[in-house]
């Protein structure tokens, strides 16, 4: 037979398993992450929106800006772009 304090520590187990993905799990990998840093300008579309690649060769969108392609700017970006891109190509 199960003892009381096991029952016990698996609904406190389970408890804090929930807190953790209700409340913790968002805000750790869904509030992003700004970084600065220069970037190269590799399109920017009708609207004047950009998407730069970073020193690590990757493409991100920093926004508006006021550049043509191949221009070098200082533009602030969701590091986290990067990492959702890493682990997606992983699962591949």
């Amino acid at each position: 037979m199960v003892g009381q304090n096991a029952i016990f520590a698996a609904i406190v187990i389970g408890f804090i398993a929930t807190i953790f993905g209700v409340f913790v799990w968002p805000f750790w990998n869904l509030i992003p992450t700004y970084v600065s840093e220069q970037v190269k300008v590799v399109y920017v579309d009708d609207q004047g929106r950009c998407i730069a690649q970073t020193p690590d060769n990757y493409h991100v969108p920093i926004g508006a800006c006021n550049a043509q392609p191949g221009e070098l700017v200082v533009a602030e970006y969701d590091v986290k772009v990067k990492e959702r891109m890493i682990q997606s190509i992983r699962r591949l």
